[in-house]
């Protein structure tokens, strides 16, 4: 089976000092693996190719923190969720006048590029409250928190796990507006139709959520507690 994860968005899919791809959804997909006897391979691409690709029959599956939304559901069949995403604001320190996602208008704005938790909001952010200075769209999180952090950009838009993740290795880096744009569900979207493969996938998530190996990965890669009960039994 071909899974496809960007591998650039940690703590959910990255790349280890031991050029291991890992994170908590590669994790996840483990589980999936171990549970329904098919041996995963993963490709790694840039986030914005990997909707297309599964589109297309280039993937069976995917790994890599992606929101369930309707536009989604009309295209994909998702598994039960296996992680949720807090769209959030994070800014640099030294940033003054921004304390709210309305307060963006003439700012300078990074997300990553065709993301439901990145460019798609920054978008819609952009037309309901002011239009930006710039946007810019990233391929993943390191040059994008690198921007950051180096001034070219007063804020960005992205999951709340991610920032949290920057700031606890960059302490002091900058902070997270506390009230979030949105919060969706995560799951792994397959091509229409997959009815077999989703039941088998859903049956391994809910197994693992039974058995608390959720809750262990979360704990392990989002420092949060109980992160299960966060999440629903169904795709909404």
């Amino acid at each position: 089976m071909i899974a496809a994860t960007s591998g650039n968005l940690p703590p959910n899919t990255f790349v280890d000092s031991n050029n291991q791809l890992t994170g908590y959804d590669i994790e996840v997909a483990r589980i999936v693996e171990k549970a329904i006897g098919i041996p995963i391979h993963f490709e790694k691409l840039d986030f914005k190719g990997i909707m297309p690709g599964l589109q297309t029959g280039r993937f069976d599956i995917v790994f890599s923190n992606v929101n369930i939304t309707e536009e989604r559901k009309q295209i994909f069949d998702y598994s039960i969720p296996y992680s949720r995403a807090a769209v959030i604001v994070l800014i640099p320190s030294n940033v003054q006048g921004i304390s709210s996602f309305k307060d963006l208008k003439g700012r300078n704005v990074g997300g990553i590029s065709g993301a439901a938790d990145g460019e798609i909001p920054a978008r819609e952010i952009s037309e309901k409250f002011g239009a930006f200075k710039s946007f810019k769209g990233y391929p993943g999180y390191a040059e994008m928190f690198t921007d950051l952090r180096t001034g070219r950009l007063d804020a960005i838009i992205c999951p709340d796990l991610a920032a949290a993740d920057f700031l606890n290795k960059n302490p002091g880096a900058g902070k997270i507006l506390a009230e979030p744009y949105s919060v969706r569900f995560v799951g792994a979207p397959m091509q229409k139709g997959s009815t077999q493969l989703k039941a088998a996938v859903d049956a391994a998530i809910r197994k693992a959520r039974q058995e608390g190996t959720l809750d262990q990965l979360a704990k392990k890669y989002f420092g949060l507690d109980q992160f299960s009960k966060e999440l629903i039994d169904r795709v909404p």
